[in-house]
C-alpha cells in the first residue's frame, strides 16, 4: 500500500525510519532537499478524549488529505505524528509544520468539543540544512533507539 491509498500510515517505528533513511540517501545522492517534521499529540490528553486511536486516527486522515501524494505519514511512538516531504527545503516544512500544527487544533476541537489552547510542539530536521538544529541521520537513530526497547 503506497502513502496514497491510506489515510495515515500505520507504521511501525522502524518501518518509517527505513522509509525517511530512503529519502535521505536519495537527498544526499541527488544533492535534493528532504525534511522531517514531528508534531507531538500528547496535547489531546488534555482534552480528556486521551491519545485514543480513532481520534489519532481521524486527525491522521486528516492531515493526509491536506499533504501532497508524495509525503508520508505515519503515527510513530504512539504520540507522535511524522510527516517526511520529500525534495523540501526546511523553509517550506516550517510553512507545512505551521499549517498541520492548526488543522491538527481545529481538527481534535471539532472532534471532541474542547478548544485546544497548548501549543503543539514540533521538531523539524531537514537535509542538507538542519540550521543547528538536530539532524536527520541523529533522529533516526533516536526513533531507531526507542523502537528497540
Amino acid at each position: 500500500m503506497g502513502a496514497t491509498e491510506l489515510n495515515i500510515e500505520h507504521l511501525d517505528t522502524r518501518v518509517f525510519a527505513d522509509r525517511v533513511g530512503i529519502e535521505l540517501h536519495r537527498a544526499e545522492r541527488y544533492r535534493i532537499f528532504v525534511s522531517l517534521t514531528v508534531l507531538d499529540l500528547e496535547f489531546a490528553r488534555d482534552l480528556g478524549a486521551g491519545l485514543s486511536f480513532d481520534l489519532l486516527a481521524e486527525l491522521g486522515k486528516r492531515i493526509r488529505s491536506s499533504v501532497r501524494n508524495c509525503d508520508y505519514v505515519a503515527l510513530v511512538n504512539g504520540h507522535c505524528l511524522a510527516l517526511l516531504f520529500p525534495e523540501t527545503p526546511r523553509q517550506g516544512a516550517e510553512i507545512a509544520a505551521r499549517r498541520v500544527a492548526a488543522l491538527l487544533s481545529e481538527e481534535a476541537a471539532r472532534l471532541t468539543g474542547r478548544e485546544v489552547r497548548q501549543v503543539i510542539p514540533v521538531e523539524i530536521a531537514s537535509y542538507p540544512d538542519t540550521a543547528g538544529a538536530r539532524t536527520m541521520s541523529e533522529f533516526l537513530e533516536e526513533m531507531a533507539q526507542k523502537s528497540r526497547n
